[in-house]
């Protein structure tokens, strides 16, 4: 018979030591450098710990999001906006397991089904609508913020079908526009008139959400030369300076108008030449340029060139082949003649341009580095989208949670 003995003395198992916790500055920089482009990394992120929860929901300008933005400098892209026939729409551009999906956490602002919406202009976080087919004496605006989910209704006295273009833009004096929220904006709005002379004429006018109140500037310019005017797509600022451009009316047509923040001036820039669907974009030298598709499916940039050969202003037009979309293999082989391409966008202050294929999606191109990506496969864009950029963290969510449950 065989007997085991047991040993009181035996030393117990030695169980395996947990890691050491990592320090919280290196927690940092590595949570520092998640894309910004994909919000779903940063609340996966929020959700590991209470520790991480509180230092990626710090909302006090000064912590570790502040540090965020400034590293990663440009807002990213989160979706675009399209007008369809009868309210705007929001197609998310970020993965669709982000929590929450963007899509279902950016609601449209539009209450009244019934009245047509339209998106004229989207800048430093906020998102400009307006009531697109009135016949009243006035008309009505939203500045929506999809993130924080504010609204500010202005409200315009005036005929709708005077209204030529809008922009909206932060007005707090030395912004970075990396956390652009909430605070104070101006919407410049150009409207079509008459002079003394019976002269259709446009004017600026100024709104300041901060006094609630109108000013009209004196800058106005004749516009008897084209037959009608309206909007084409969004504004673009560069420096002080906005531009817009409009259809002039007439077949094949286009109007760009100046208009100078500083000095309120308002003027038309001489761009003939240029093809009636370029996209207004900023040049590689800081100044106006443009950019289209032509019909053999190549991308072209137009520069301005002066008399004495230096670039920018109102100088002759040049254009050159920026890329042939043939080379990409984005068209399908069988009657590639019916798979025509179109410049639908920009986003403001990068390289980035968007362009559509019809029966093929939505597309985007980094003008400097040439990389082409599918943002959208389902829907073709025939007119401009509205690009819609902005650093989405998880304190933005929680802060509406709150709210929503104290109200």
């Amino acid at each position: 018979m065989t007997t085991t003995c047991v040993c009181d003395d035996m030393p117990p198992a030695i169980l395996p030591r947990s890691p050491p916790p990592l320090m919280e500055e290196l927690v940092e920089e590595i949570l520092l450098r998640l894309p910004p482009d994909e919000p779903a990394h940063l609340f996966r992120a929020a959700a590991v710990c209470k520790a991480w929860r509180t230092m990626l929901s710090d909302s006090s300008g000064v912590g570790f999001l502040r540090r965020y933005r400034k590293f990663h400098g440009t807002p990213p892209m989160l979706g675009y906006l399209r007008n369809t026939r009868y309210h705007p729409e929001f197609v998310a551009t970020t993965s669709a397991a982000s929590p929450p999906s963007l899509s279902s956490a950016m609601p449209m602002p539009v209450d009244d089904c019934n009245v047509f919406w339209e998106v004229l202009d989207c800048r430093h976080g906020r998102v400009l609508m307006h009531h697109a087919y009135g016949t009243s004496s006035s008309f009505a605006f939203i500045i929506w913020d999809p993130i924080t989910r504010a609204r500010n209704h202005v409200v315009v006295h005036g005929h709708n079908q005077n209204l030529l273009a809008a922009a909206v833009i932060c007005d707090i004096d030395g912004c970075d526009h990396l956390d652009c929220h909430g605070g104070p904006f101006r919407l410049v709005l150009v409207e079509k008139r008459h002079n003394v002379n019976g002269e259709d004429i446009a004017r600026a006018s100024v709104y300041s959400s901060e006094t609630d109140a109108w000013t009209v500037t004196s800058a106005s310019i004749v516009l008897s030369h084209f037959e009608s005017v309206h909007r084409w797509c969004p504004s673009l600022l560069i420096g002080d300076v906005l531009y817009f451009t409009l259809n002039g009316g007439v077949w094949r047509s286009i109007v760009h108008l100046k208009y100078d923040l500083g000095s309120h001036g308002l003027s038309i820039i001489d761009t003939s030449g240029v093809c009636c669907d370029a996209v207004a974009i900023k040049a590689e030298d800081g100044g106006l340029g443009f950019v289209d598709a032509s019909e053999d499916n190549c991308i072209y940039l137009w520069s301005s060139k002066q008399a004495n050969g230096t670039t920018g202003g109102d100088g002759r037009w040049a254009r050159h082949k920026a890329m042939d979309l043939n080379k990409l293999a984005l068209f399908p082989t069988s009657r590639a003649s019916l798979f025509d391409s179109r410049v639908i966008g920009y986003i403001e202050g990068t390289n980035t341009i968007f362009f559509s294929i019809h029966y093929t999606g939505v597309f985007k191109l980094d003008l400097k580095s040439s990389l082409v990506r599918k943002v959208n496969a389902k829907r073709f864009a025939r007119y401009c989208i509205v690009p819609y950029t902005s650093f989405y963290t998880p304190g933005y969510l929680l802060d509406i949670q709150d709210f929503e449950l104290a109200s």
